[in-house]
């Protein structure tokens, strides 16, 4: 019997025992420390790669994954009798998706390969990965997926408060006129991805506490789907991710997980990042 096997990369900060529970197969993206390239998360472990960032006087840069890379995964998994089904990083964010197109186009059967964008990032991507998985193991097929998934992604939410702002001045989100006045007034941009893939400014605060009471705020908003996994991601700062799990299991969202951002979307956030990646109820 032909299974589908779900394919997703490493922004999608699936946990080892999520991807170990559904089979789920990660392809990894680059990251670069002053000319040398590591597989993120498996040439370089999270911890590390903070680690290197904060030792580091530059900003580290990071690639999409070739399309030859692409299709070697694919094409091992059509070779082991499975069709594929890529769930991928925001188009809007990276060129990963399209170097999944060129790759499909390269293998001996890319009829039997699709390709989704989840328009997000982290476990905003990740979470459509692991009902992907799930509705796979179910049985349903890539229409059917397809169809669920597009439903998940009209109502997905990423919210998130930067701590501190040179790394968005580095890697050029934010000029250095932003960059000087946001720092002498300590003000934390509270940022949010928008439906159509697209980062924009949703709130700017003074202070960590004015920060946790916005993305507390956007939660009530946009209420979360209870039956949907929550995602609390942190760039190198759990207690913080903590003391968010314990606001929002006060709020009654309690279906939570604490996430670690990965380096390639750490990069360009910086450290003291956190965000909420869930899907709202509508």
């Amino acid at each position: 019997m032909i299974m589908l096997r779900i394919v997703t990369d490493s922004t999608s900060d699936l946990t080892s025992s999520m991807v170990a529970e559904y089979g789920i197969d990660i392809v990894p993206l680059n990251v670069i420390f002053e000319g040398t390239t590591y597989a993120d998360g498996i040439e370089i472990s999270k911890a590390e790669f903070y680690e290197k960032m904060a030792a580091s006087k530059t900003l580290p840069t990071t690639s999409q994954p070739s399309p030859a890379l692409m299709r070697d995964r694919f094409q091992k998994i059509l070779d082991a009798g499975d069709d594929v089904y890529y769930v991928g990083l925001a188009s809007t964010l990276s060129g990963t998706v399209q170097s999944a197109r060129i790759g499909r186009d390269m293998v001996t059967n890319p009829e039997r390969v699709t390709i989704f964008d989840t328009l997000n990032v982290s476990f905003g991507q990740g979470v459509l990965a692991l009902e992907a998985a799930k509705l796979a193991r179910e049985g349903k097929n890539a229409q059917e997926i397809t169809a669920r998934l597009q439903d998940l992604r009209k109502r997905s939410q990423l919210v998130f408060s930067v701590a501190q702002l040179d790394n968005l001045r580095k890697s050029g989100r934010i000029n250095n006129l932003a960059f000087l006045f946001g720092s002498l007034l300590a003000i934390k941009p509270i940022l949010m991805l928008d439906r159509e893939g697209v980062v924009q400014q949703y709130d700017k605060v003074r202070g960590k506490k004015n920060a946790l009471a916005t993305v507390l705020r956007y939660v009530q908003e946009h209420q979360p789907d209870p039956e949907l996994i929550f995602g609390i991601g942190h760039v190198a700062a759990p207690e913080q991710a903590l003391e968010l799990q314990t606001l929002l299991h006060e709020q009654g969202v309690t279906n939570t997980a604490i996430i670690e951002i990965c380096g390639v979307v750490g990069a360009h956030v910086g450290a003291g990042t956190t965000g909420l990646l869930y899907v709202a109820q509508s």
